[in-house]
């Protein structure tokens, strides 16, 4: 079994090379071949559904970039410290701040040119990989209420990019937590700053009244730039929600075009979606493709950009012992499915990277499609 990974745009191929496979593809292959047939006879369903031909296939992706974005940079849209939430507040003012809309200070970017983010150098390609890379912490802390409080110690990195920004996945994970303030008078939102940091990809269009309330702040040192919200960073994964807050996008389709009458392929903007070969020409290979809107691609450049891929199935033991069981649904918020990194492929350039020197670069990115395909034969 082999992979490659290609980077589209529009009609023109940019990227092709081939994937690494890590230990969990082996160790899917051992649970294949070592679950009990037996379990199709047990009258629960949530018994006999571990045998559900879903639970031992591709069903995310994921998207990643070196660990300094998180925790090094200064620059990145994950720094954040007291000093700079005043500087915010002191040189904005509340009135303009506004302390009870969305996440503010959403990225840092460059005047006259598209930001360049601070990403460090990647991990090196291991295949005994767990995640995309290690020590993905965001660093950043603030003073709340005579508080230090320090965003990792509530939402510890994941490995990934993770999905904060729009307002009902961020109020929604912040609830019950030390970050649910929405701000006072004399002091920004707790919620929103948390949000910001953490990241990573942007409101979908029809939220786009919601963006309307606020400009993004977008700080670079003791320089301040207004976003207008009117510039188009809107995204396709929280439009269709088919990311949830750990930044897994959901496969959207269970089986491949032209094996059911009528069966189509879905739209890459919809999730992950899979086309199996069912001709003599392309037998044996199985392709995944997804796609990221440029609205995506602009936000998760401030967070650092992408220099990982990966791909995961569901993992089963996890699952279980969450206390969930299958048929696993998807959820935004409260996901049930626990996954296992099956291939992982990591990037030598920045794959959100754009080379304009006239504008800030929000509106000059584009719609990427990456097709990711396994050969079986």
């Amino acid at each position: 079994m082999r992979g490659e990974v290609e980077i589209w745009q529009g009609d023109s191929l940019l990227y092709t090379e081939p994937n690494m496979l890590v230990d969990g593809a082996g160790e899917l292959l051992a649970e294949i071949m070592t679950v009990s047939p037996s379990l199709s006879g047990i009258a629960d369903h949530a018994t006999s559904s571990i045998l559900d031909s879903s639970n031992y296939t591709i069903q995310a992706i994921s998207f990643g970039t070196g660990s300094d974005a998180f925790n090094k940079s200064t620059r990145n849209a994950q720094y954040l410290n007291a000093d700079k939430i005043h500087y915010i507040v002191d040189n904005l003012g509340n009135a303009t701040y506004g302390a009870t809309v969305g996440p503010v200070a959403m990225g840092i970017q460059n005047t006259g040119g598209s930001y360049l983010p601070d990403a460090g150098l990647p991990e090196s390609p291991n295949p005994t990989s767990r995640v995309l890379e290690h020590n993905t912490s965001v660093a950043a802390s603030f003073a709340g209420s005579g508080v230090d409080v320090e965003v990792s110690s509530v939402f510890p990195g994941n490995g990934q990019h993770v999905n904060f920004l729009p307002s009902a996945i961020g109020s929604g994970m912040m609830e019950a937590t030390v970050f649910s303030s929405i701000g006072t008078q004399f002091y920004p939102s707790s919620l929103g700053l948390t949000q910001s940091v953490l990241g990573a990809f942007p409101i979908g269009s029809s939220t786009q009244g919601d963006m309307d309330k606020a400009t993004a702040r977008l700080i670079l040192d003791e320089e301040v730039v207004l976003r207008d919200s009117a510039i188009d960073t809107f995204g396709f994964f929280n439009e269709v929600s088919s990311m949830d807050v750990s930044g897994f996008v959901n496969m959207v389709m269970s089986g491949s075009p032209g094996t059911t009458t009528g069966y189509a392929m879905s739209s890459g903007a919809s999730g992950l979606c899979v086309s199996g070969g069912i001709d003599v020409t392309n037998s044996g290979t199985v392709e995944y493709s997804v796609m990221l809107a440029s609205g995506d691609v602009a936000t998760v450049n401030l967070y650092g950009g992408i220099y990982h891929l990966g791909l995961w199935t569901i993992d089963m033991k996890e699952s279980l012992l969450n206390g969930n069981t299958p048929p696993f649904a998807f959820s935004v918020l409260n996901n049930p499915r626990k996954y296992k990194l099956f291939a992982r492929k990591g990037l030598s350039k920045n794959l959100c990277y754009i080379n304009d020197g006239t504008n800030p670069g929000f509106d000059s990115h584009t719609d990427l499609t990456i097709k990711w395909r396994l050969h079986f034969l």
